[in-house]
């Protein structure tokens, strides 16, 4: 029976390191998603004002968040305030 525990001990601990390898890849893309976000919103941005136009517009901002939370209930909040943060850039 010990031998049975430490079987599946390893199993589950092998099951545990392709599983964090799927994660790991999984936040890369994550990452790669966000600089690519970025980039675009740096434009964005740089139209707005070239344009006249405030850098930020909170209605659009409200929207972004309104659609996270419908996506990720709650939590999406900060997912979106996080995403914002960082896209942002330093204005």
């Amino acid at each position: 029976m010990e031998f049975l525990l430490q079987s599946e001990e390893l199993e589950a601990a092998d099951s545990i390191d392709v599983m964090r390898a799927r994660i790991d890849a999984v936040d890369d893309a994550i990452i790669q998603l966000i600089i690519a976000r970025t980039r675009l919103s740096v434009h964005i941005q740089a139209a707005r004002i070239s344009g006249g136009e405030p850098r930020i517009v909170l209605s659009r901002e409200r929207a972004i968040r309104g659609r996270y939370r419908a996506a990720l209930g709650a939590p999406g909040d900060g997912v979106a305030d996080a995403v914002l943060r960082v896209c942002r850039g330093n204005g």
